[in-house]
């Protein structure tokens, strides 16, 4: 397989490299123009272009744009001095400079890196350049010889093409094969090649004759290619360019001859010519190229070869060579080092299976089928040596060559039996030292000797909630779990005195959440054989509970609290008393200790309650109240104070036991209930007194319900009869009324339709509050309601400039309920908002449907309510104050029956107004089913 060929070095030719290959563009363009044959525009052969392209590819990148332009003034300069005009010297100048930088940047990849013929991209980047290059040129040149010259283009671009593209061709590859490279043949060999291409190439070219000879030079111009370097086929290319060029440019040769006997015109012949030597490059470069390539890499490959046999033979690592016996390995070849670790003798071991000799953990059937058929790279796996008891090795396969069953393979073979037995003994100890950590319930840090910590167990983890991944690697004294300052920590590794003396700590530890824990540390140090210190153990034991559970007692026993709290024993005797029993008794805590408990009861009490006097007798007595759940139910109990004092105590008794399980005492919690209990006494008097009062209030509130229902029924009849005989006066029914009398007659009228509206309002509520109203249950459509509310209110706004809106929906509304009190509700709302509304105002009554929901909705543009006063709105008797200021006549019943109605209806009402800025009551009741 080809290597790809290493970078070349950035180049720089130097200023005066520079300079003679612009003269000898130079040159080489006038040689160009002069030996153009008449009648030629332009000219068969250039050079001047192989030149410049290597120029350019040899030089550094931001030289290209200097080297453009160097190369057009030396192309200016040969046709100037060629006797061309001024005006076509410009043009392929310009074209000539452009075609150098692009055809050199080409070759470069357009990258700062000197180009080199090594490969076979190579050859294609040449080829690029010179097609490029001389495609720019004869784009140029047609130009010129058509705007110029008045030429033809057809005839001008495809010789300026060959021409250019054959120069770079044959002369670029000198200047690219620098190196000398690898050859077969001598220097004899070379010379006398050599002569013969000459002799050859002279006998072509030179003679007077059109025979088809020009395949003669081929031959020896593979010749070259397949015994001599690159270097000296692209030299021996451009010589036989440059005397085949001019013979045939002197009109000798198989193609000047042709010419001169007018088979060709003048530009067929040229670019005839300029067309062999392109073929004559295209068949030489690749094949000269190509034979590099196979001597560097046949080189390479001895050079490997015989590494690999000194790697082989000399390599302390057992080292085979295996070949394929259908799904197995045979050993061909093996060195000392893998006799020795296989165990054996040399001629034992070659011709057997590789596993015979070693055994795997895996079958190595479907292994060997993998390396083969190149599924799998490689394969190692640790096999024991059955040759050698306890042995045990590392073994590595790869495919070296081939496939199938002529696949070549290698294997490595190293003793590891010494390590094996370290790491299980290390293994033995580590599973040992991390079951240790691992089991043990409090936090261990080990560092070395620099402090890093380097194991964590998974105790640490679980208190402090810092993750083992957080805390390796970190020096101990930046963690949030330093056992101590770093100086303390540094001194277990220096102060010899030290060794084997735990040094204990206690510190404060924060923990990942925040929490913050009290921490005993025991910090001690390892040491090897030799006494120097190797790692520290730092081992941390959680104190927090027991620390604030001493703290808490002691703060709890000496607090000064109202709760009275005695721990007795289980004979009866009081083993602690807090300060809270203390102040409660008035004694002091220490004195009461040893005393019996039964001591601070009543007498008289714990007589009537445990049937004895006896202080163990009776605590025995008291404390079988405990129940399973170890706790008493809390009794009132009286404690007698060393003054004779007397207080009622709340008391529960609960067993307490040790840490392990076994019943050691009691705890008695007490607290002094005394006022407690009397007032309890006081309150329940005074509930006593409140629950006849509100008996007494309810007897009234039903009185006056049925005084008000007795004295409108009573009210209405005659109010009834009086409103009767009145109309029948104003209708002239008994006698005709004097005109002076109409007036009286209406405000008698006006005035007993009032009462008879507020007996019913009086009647209505009092059978709203006593519940004893008759509700109708119906399916009433709303939308039908309002034409009947609509002729009740006509007669109020009868004579008054007041616009009254009403807005039916063009479909049914269906509610459940009793039509007579809907269409209260309904009248009521529209009449006060006729009331309250002054004249030039207006009024809306809308119904419709909201989701499932029928709406009432009436809108004034009245005085309004206060906002302070809606919250009273629904009260019976509630007047607004603006309607009061006003005088505006009501009884304040009204809103209070439709909000008992409404709700009767399972509704609700609600009101949006404000002072002066009008009123909008909005009734929501539920839609039929």
């Amino acid at each position: 397989m080809t290597r790809p060929a290493a970078r070349a070095p950035r180049g720089d030719l130097g200023r005066t490299w520079t300079v003679a290959a612009l003269v000898a563009v130079a040159l080489a363009g006038w040689a160009a123009i002069a030996a153009t044959p008449d009648g030629f525009r332009v000219a068969s052969w250039w050079p001047a272009a192989g030149i410049a392209v290597a120029l350019v590819a040899l030089s550094p990148l931001r030289q290209a744009p200097a080297l453009g332009a160097g190369i057009a003034v030396a192309t200016c300069v040969a046709n100037l001095v060629g006797g061309r005009e001024l005006e076509v010297a410009a043009w392929f100048a310009a074209t000539n400079g452009v075609a150098g930088v692009v055809g050199g940047l080409v070759l470069k990849r357009f990258r700062d890196r000197v180009p080199a013929l090594t490969t076979p991209d190579d050859l294609l980047r040449l080829a690029l350049a010179a097609f490029a290059a001389g495609a720019i040129v004869a784009v140029g040149a047609g130009a010129a010889v058509r705007v110029v010259l008045g030429g033809e283009v057809v005839e001008t671009s495809p010789l300026v093409l060959c021409s250019h593209a054959a120069a770079i061709l044959a002369l670029t590859p000198i200047a690219l094969a620098r190196r000398r490279g690898p050859r077969q043949g001598s220097d004899a060999e070379a010379w006398l090649q050599g002569a013969v291409m000459a002799v050859v190439t002279v006998g072509v070219f030179a003679s007077d004759q059109s025979l088809a000879l020009t395949f003669a030079p081929l031959p020896l111009l593979v010749w070259a290619a397949l015994r001599f370097s690159v270097r000296m086929v692209a030299t021996e290319l451009a010589l036989f360019a440059l005397v085949s060029t001019t013979l045939t440019g002197c009109g000798r040769g198989p193609f000047g001859q042709a010419y001169a006997e007018g088979d060709f015109g003048p530009i067929a012949a040229a670019a005839l010519t300029q067309g062999y030597l392109v073929c004559a490059v295209v068949l030489t470069l690749p094949l000269a190229v190509a034979i590099q390539q196979r001597h560097a890499l046949l080189a390479r490959v001895s050079a490997d070869e015989e590494l690999f046999r000194r790697n082989f033979t000399e390599s302390l690592v057992g080292m085979l060579l295996l070949g394929v016996e259908g799904d197995r390995l045979a050993v061909v070849e093996l060195n000392d080092r893998a006799v020795r670790t296989l165990g054996g003798d040399r001629d034992a071991l070659l011709g057997r299976h590789l596993d015979e000799l070693v055994a795997p953990r895996e079958p190595l059937g479907p292994v060997v089928q993998d390396l083969v058929d190149r599924r799998r790279d490689g394969w190692s796996a640790p096999c024991s040596v059955p040759g050698r008891p306890g042995a045990r090795v590392e073994v590595a396969v790869a495919l070296l060559s081939g496939t199938g069953e002529d696949a070549v393979l290698s294997a490595q073979v190293l003793d590891v039996t010494a390590e094996h037995r370290t790491r299980q003994r290390l293994e033995t100890a580590e599973k040992l030292t991390s079951a240790t950590l691992d089991t043990a319930a409090c936090i261990i840090l080990v560092t070395d000797t620099e402090g890093r910590i380097v194991r964590v167990n998974g105790a640490t983890t679980a208190i402090t909630g810092h993750e083992e991944k957080d805390l390796l690697g970190r020096h101990v004294w930046d963690t949030p779990v330093s056992p101590s300052a770093t100086n303390d920590i540094e001194a277990l590794f220096v102060w010899p005195n030290r060794s084997g003396q735990p040094v204990i700590r206690e510190r404060d530890l924060v923990t990942r959440d925040g929490r913050r824990l009290r921490v005993v540390w025991n910090n001690n140090v390892v040491r090897d054989e030799d006494g120097h210190a190797t790692y520290a153990v730092m081992t941390g034991i959680d104190v927090t509970t027991e620390r604030t559970s001493a703290g808490l007692v002691t703060h709890l026993m000496e607090a000064s609290i109202s709760t009275a709290l005695v721990g007795v024993d289980t004979r009866g005797r009081i083993t602690v008393f807090n300060s809270g029993a203390g102040h409660l008794l008035g004694a002091d805590p220490h004195d009461m200790v040893g005393r019996a408990f039964a001591d601070l009861l009543d007498p008289a009490q714990l007589r009537e309650r445990t049937g004895t006097e006896d202080a163990e007798r009776s605590f025995a007595a008291l404390v079988r109240a405990v129940g399973a759940d170890g706790e008493s139910g809390a009794r009132d109990w009286t404690w007698v104070s060393r003054g004779g004092q007397r207080r009622v105590v709340s008391m529960t008794v609960s067993a307490t036991e040790d840490a392990f399980g076994e019943h050691v005492g009691y705890l008695v919690v007490g607290r002094d209930v005394t006022e407690q209990r009397a007032s309890q006494e006081l309150l329940v008097a005074a509930l006593e007194k409140e629950r006849h009062a509100v008996e007494r209030l309810q007897a009234l509130d039903d009185a006056k319900n049925e005084f008000v229902s007795t004295v409108s029924h009573e009210l209405r009849t005659p109010v009834t009869s009086v409103v009767g005989y009145t109309e029948m006066l104003q209708d002239g029914s008994l006698v005709e009324p004097v005109p002076a009398q109409l007036p009286l007659l209406d405000s008698i009228a006006r005035n007993g339709q009032r009462l008879i509206a507020l007996c019913d309002d009086l009647l209505a509520l009092s059978g709203l509050d006593a519940g004893t109203t008759q509700w109708r249950r119906e399916e009433v459509d709303l939308a039908a309601v309002l034409p009947a509310v609509e002729e009740s209110v006509r007669p109020l706004v009868a004579g008054r400039r007041l616009d009254v809106a009403w807005d039916a929906p063009s479909g049914p509304v269906p509610v459940t309920g009793d039509r007579a009190q809907l269409e209260r509700v309904l009248l009521n709302l529209v009449g006060n908002a006729v009331k309250f509304t002054e004249d030039g105002g207006s009024v809306t009554c809308r119904v419709r449907r909201e989701g499932g929901e029928a709406v009432l909705e009436v809108a004034d543009t009245g005085i309004g309510i206060p906002s302070a006063e809606q919250d009273g709105l629904f009260q019976k008797f509630f007047r607004s104050t603006t309607a009061q200021k006003r005088a505006i006549q009501g009884t304040g019943l009204g809103l209070s029956i439709v909000a008992a109605i409404v709700a009767a209806h399972g509704g609700r009402i609600a009101v949006d107004s404000e002072h002066l800025a009008g009123t909008t009551f909005t009734v929501h009741l539920p839609l039929a089913a």
